[in-house]
């Protein structure tokens, strides 16, 4: 198990306490609202890097149902109760039969992966023809990019083993990767510290707090 999985180990009981906090409850709600946008409204889906689950319990539906995926035994223990359907293991190494699913997503995940290119080829497999890949990364640019980078700098236990990256840097993974980009947005328009009284979608500028891409395999 390497460092980072551990460190999210480690989280997994309180991690989301900061979630039910005002700013955190902002954050949840502006993602949420950009995933929505992107993602289809029905069919099988998948997140890599699941973690406890709180985004997958408010995406998934009968209709389109979502598998957890994590590395974490803790996080899943917390996604597990919630009832989604979990499964422990890497984006490197996604165990899923090839092409099965609808759509797939990751939250913040690929920050931590230590080899992107191969998850995001390891997802790719397991995704049908023309089914999107919807990714959601901190904007380095953005003042919430300073700010984990500041908290990385001293020492955070999990944002200390994260690499943020910029639009133009994931754009890149995705396209060395196999997949063409269809759209990107951003969200998270607040400032640390501050929430807006309603989300926003915007361009995926310094602004945005996240980017948001939707892409998907070349054919």
């Amino acid at each position: 198990m390497s460092e980072s999985i551990k460190a999210f180990d480690r989280a997994a009981a309180s991690y989301e306490d900061w979630y039910r906090q005002p700013m955190g409850a902002y954050v949840l709600s502006s993602e949420l609202r950009g995933l929505e946008a992107l993602l289809p409204s029905s069919g099988l889906g998948a997140e890599m890097g699941a973690g406890t689950g709180i985004f997958a319990e408010h995406l998934a539906s009968e209709g389109r149902p979502v598998v957890c995926i994590d590395p974490s035994p803790g996080m899943l223990e917390q996604t597990a109760r919630k009832g989604l359907q979990s499964i422990l293991a890497t984006a490197e190494g996604c165990p899923l039969r090839s092409g099965c699913l609808d759509f797939a997503y990751m939250v913040t995940v690929l920050e931590f992966l230590p080899d992107p290119i191969a998850a995001l080829r390891s997802i790719g497999a397991a995704l049908k023809e023309d089914a999107p890949l919807v990714t959601l990364t901190i904007n380095r640019q953005s003042a919430w990019g300073r700010l984990y980078a500041k908290l990385a700098e001293g020492g955070d236990p999990i944002f200390s083993h994260a690499r943020l990256y910029t639009a133009e840097e994931v754009h890149a993974y995705l396209r060395n990767a196999g997949y063409e980009t269809l759209e990107t947005l951003g969200t998270l328009t607040a400032a640390p510290g501050e929430v807006e009284s309603e989300t926003k979608l915007v361009p995926a500028g310094p602004d945005a707090g996240v980017i948001l891409v939707k892409a998907r395999k070349k054919v």
